[in-house]
């Protein structure tokens, strides 16, 4: 039995997950500056046997530092990322949207390394949906194109995927507080592309600090009652998707 979690924080969790006897996990880890990222690495290299954890460095919307660009590549260029991410756009605060230049910057620069490399990229979106259609010519160009925490219908995806961008799309704890446009999406887009995720330790729910790792549980557990098919059938399923969306073949 494994567990995949699409997106989450290794370095601000802090801690390795804490599953029982028999289960594994599997999970891709973003990293948005210099130090975070050789503490990630540092941490993924005390990963246990049940654990494969890999990771990612992307530069975050929140904080779209163009100066970050070069590190990104050499990154890329020394095999050192699986994935690019999280990268994408957040119009979500006056704060955020002041930075749109900078944001446009970085995603260019980002959807091209993805392209060019062919590696996956983790897209953050926030406010901002119009602008992934606008590129969907080049998000189509990248191998796999994991949209975390999904905020669209399940008509955008289904258009994202007729543009014949190869989506795939994660969701997590807003599953467990009755967010509508998230659970019509796991219930209604094709399974082939459905990911889980935690963000954590972020995506809280009310009255919640943080969120553990160890949640993936009951997101699975809330998407497997929406899909209405057994957990460990969706757990095969989306162990498959895990590996097509971050090209690991038949590990």
């Amino acid at each position: 039995m494994i567990y995949c979690d699409a997106h989450m924080h290794l370095v601000q969790c802090g801690r390795f997950p804490d599953f029982p006897a028999g289960l594994e996990y599997y999970a891709v880890t973003c990293a948005h500056d210099r130090d975070e990222f050789m503490r990630q690495k540092e941490m993924i290299a005390l990963c246990g046997e049940k654990m494969k954890i890999l990771p990612a460095f992307g530069i975050h919307p929140q904080a779209p530092l163009a100066e970050n660009i070069d590190f990104l590549e050499s990154l890329i260029k020394g095999g050192k990322i699986s994935a690019i991410g999280e990268a994408g756009f957040d119009l979500f605060t006056k704060e955020f949207a002041s930075h749109i230049e900078e944001q446009e910057t970085v995603w260019r620069a980002e959807t091209e390394f993805a392209a060019r490399y062919g590696l996956p990229l983790v897209v953050h979106c926030r406010k901002a949906q119009e602008r992934l259609f606008r590129d969907a010519k080049k998000l189509k160009e990248i191998p796999g194109v994991i949209f975390h925490s999904f905020a669209g219908s399940p008509q955008d995806a289904r258009s994202l995927l007729k543009r014949g961008v190869q989506a795939f799309f994660s969701f997590g704890k807003p599953l467990l507080n009755g967010k509508k446009s998230a659970i019509a999406c796991v219930r209604e887009i094709p399974l082939e592309r459905l990911l889980l995720e935690t963000d954590a330790p972020f995506q809280t729910l009310k009255g919640e600090s943080s969120t553990a790792p160890e949640e993936i549980s009951r997101v699975y557990a809330a998407a497997s009652e929406l899909r209405g098919i057994p957990e460990q059938v969706l757990m095969e399923k989306v162990a498959e998707n895990f590996s097509a969306a971050y090209g690991l073949g038949a590990e």
